[in-house]
């Protein structure tokens, strides 16, 4: 590995241990799961997690940082969420496309719902119109309810692309 790539490495890990850091002191009732994950670094793919670590583009970590330091925040978040919520079970027979778009949006509800400046970011507005969109027809945003919403209203997998 070259000194660069190492640098890059280290600068990405101090952002998203930053970002635990930040969220550690907004959410200290989450601590187990905020602390559970060992970073690692990947070069392919972005932002991920096998459940045990957190995998990381280290130049995406730090290209979102650049942009504004809430995103590393909003996707630590996001990702140790769909970990609390064990998202990542999912029943086979799902169409994945429609479950992971569900989990996102039951994920993403439940940050908007803690309003956590740290974690806000400029799409907030965006997100927070679609989900009110889902609200109307779905009492309780759970994944599962969702997705079953999903599956009702949008037609195929371009819809959930989109």
């Amino acid at each position: 590995m070259s000194e660069k790539q190492e640098k890059l490495n280290k600068l990405a890990k101090d952002v998203l241990l930053l970002s635990r850091n930040t969220l550690l002191v907004n959410l200290r009732f989450l601590d187990a799961a905020l602390s559970r994950f060992e970073l690692f670094p990947i070069e392919e793919s972005s932002f991920l997690t096998d459940g045990k670590h957190i995998l990381y583009n280290p130049e995406h970590v730090l290209k979102n940082y650049r942009i504004a330091k809430e995103i590393p925040v909003r996707h630590y978040l996001h990702i140790v969420l769909h970990c609390v919520f064990r998202h990542m079970y999912m029943n086979p027979s799902l169409n994945r496309a429609y479950w992971d778009f569900a989990c996102d949006i039951a994920v993403e509800h439940v940050i908007s719902d803690l309003e956590i400046k740290a974690a806000t970011t400029k799409l907030e507005a965006q997100k927070k119109q679609y989900i009110d969109l889902v609200k109307k027809s779905v009492k309780h945003l759970t994944a599962e309810k969702i997705y079953h919403f999903l599956r009702e209203n949008v037609p195929n997998e371009e819809g959930v692309e989109k």
